[in-house]
């Protein structure tokens, strides 16, 4: 009798991911950190052209929705989207995640709200795309607050790091509030301002004009470059507090301009360590204490003094005397441009004159002939040389500078805060850093010189990529 055989079934399971393996995977960030308008928007060559029209098409804007996101359009133009079932924005471009990216990504945030247990905050999320899979940077919310926060504990250096010592609680909220109202100024659409609120914005704006109208090297009086800028802005302020929704409310436009002034008051007042013992009130004043810094100075750099007549001494003390604090100015580049070119030719005319000083002495009897003379006029000739060829390539550069390919480049518009090797993980990046901190030097004299008061800014930028940012506009 012949028996069958018994199968047995096999099932393979799909191993479980715990919200602890999720939330690793969740990258704290803030308002600052997220890139719009800070990348460049590639074409998808996969999209062809359709310029076609139907016979007597009046529809209206399509709706941008996509799942469970709801598109909003920014009153600038920018599209994000929202979630309304778990409070959370995205800047990222739903449309483009493939169905596990969006799987994933909902996921993590439901992870991250169980997490969170707080119903009212709201959170932003922006996948950021690696090789091993997707990360989230993120950051809560907290519109009772004002304030920005995180579900876990983790080192804000590069949130803080534009002030040398911010230890308080009182100094650092004051950061945590400007990250705030930079997200209303990025996702304005579901937070309600009152015309009371835009009211106390504009009593702060009146007092810093009118302390920088009685002082003129009051801090106050940069906080928008000049008092005639900060009374535009106040006029601006006056006219949205008059055009308000049918809720009495300020409509999204005056939301998105009042947070990002709100965001640049609340910055200026934690750059000068508002509300602390130590906050500057005026620009001569200096965090780091009164002293003189002792100059090494060097046997080239005694011999380039000597040879040049002493115009190298004459630029260190000016360069030294430079104050860097957390007041920044707005700078035209084509008006800077322009002076800058005019200095350019004075200093290459004296290095010509140098060298015709030079080549007089070479050429008196007994004089030109000592080996001391030919030393430091040739030495002199040398210098002269090479500051008329950089005074060229400065120009030329100023040039490029003009260019709109320029404009578009530039991501950043300060000048501006704390320099520090701290995140220099090698020699390379060091010496890259040093470079570029150079020229900024001479950029920074120019502008004390012209009565321009801008700061050195060194940023570590990303904290996924690990990607430095140095950059002068």
């Amino acid at each position: 009798m012949a028996t069958t055989p018994s199968k047995t079934r096999t099932t393979s399971t799909t191993p479980t991911i715990t919200d602890a393996d999720l939330l690793k995977r969740g990258i704290p960030s803030w308002p600052s950190e997220l890139r719009r308008y800070s990348e460049a928007v590639m074409h998808d060559p996969t999209l062809s052209a359709d310029y076609s029209m139907k016979c007597k098409q009046v529809d209206g804007f399509s709706d941008q929705s996509y799942g469970v996101w709801e598109g909003i359009v920014h009153p600038s133009g920018v599209l994000y989207y929202f979630d309304a079932s778990t409070k959370t924005y995205t800047g990222s471009n739903v449309k483009t995640c493939s169905h596990d990216q969006l799987s994933n990504l909902q996921n993590w945030i439901g992870a991250a709200r169980r997490r969170l247990q707080e119903d009212m905050w709201y959170m932003v999320v922006e996948p950021v795309r690696k090789e091993d899979g997707d990360y989230y940077e993120y950051y809560c919310v907290v519109p009772d607050a004002r304030i920005i926060a995180w579900f876990e504990d983790f080192d804000a250096n590069l949130l803080f790091q534009e002030c040398a010592s911010a230890r308080e609680w009182n100094h650092k909220r004051l950061e945590l509030e400007a990250q705030f109202w930079k997200h209303i100024d990025f996702f304005p659409r579901h937070y309600s301002m009152q015309s009371s609120d835009a009211t106390e914005l504009r009593a702060h704006l009146e007092w810093f004009l009118a302390e920088g109208l009685t002082l003129e090297q009051s801090t106050a009086a940069s906080l928008f470059w000049s008092t005639d800028q900060t009374e535009k802005v106040i006029a601006r302020l006056i006219s949205f507090e008059s055009l308000l929704d049918s809720n009495n409310s300020l409509q999204e436009q005056g939301v998105a301009f009042c947070g990002a002034i709100w965001n640049i008051l609340r910055h200026h007042q934690f750059l000068n360590y508002y509300g602390l013992p130590e906050a500057r009130l005026m620009r001569a004043h200096s965090i780091e204490g009164s002293g003189e810094r002792k100059r090494n100075v060097r046997f080239f750099s005694m011999l380039a003094t000597a040879a040049m007549f002493g115009v190298p001494v004459l630029v260190l003390e000016h360069v030294e005397k430079l104050h860097v604090d957390g007041i920044v100015n707005m700078l035209d580049i084509r008006t800077f441009l322009d002076h800058f070119n005019d200095d350019n030719i004075k200093h290459s005319t004296l290095a010509g004159v140098i060298m015709a000083v030079d080549a007089s002495i070479l050429a008196i009897p007994n004089v030109g002939s000592q080996t001391t003379t030919r030393a430091l006029c040739s030495l002199s000739l040398i210098l002269s040389v090479h500051c008329i060829f950089a005074g060229v390539v400065a120009q030329h550069f100023g040039q490029r500078m003009k260019s709109l390919e320029f404009a578009v480049r530039s991501r950043h518009t300060i000048i501006a805060t704390h320099f520090s090797f701290k995140h220099s993980n090698s020699r390379s990046t060091c010496i890259s850093t040093l470079r570029r901190l150079l020229s900024s030097i001479a950029l920074l004299a120019y502008c004390e010189r012209r009565g321009i008061y801008p700061t050195i800014i060194y940023t570590y930028r990303s904290t996924v990529t690990d990607e430095y940012v140095f950059s002068i506009v």
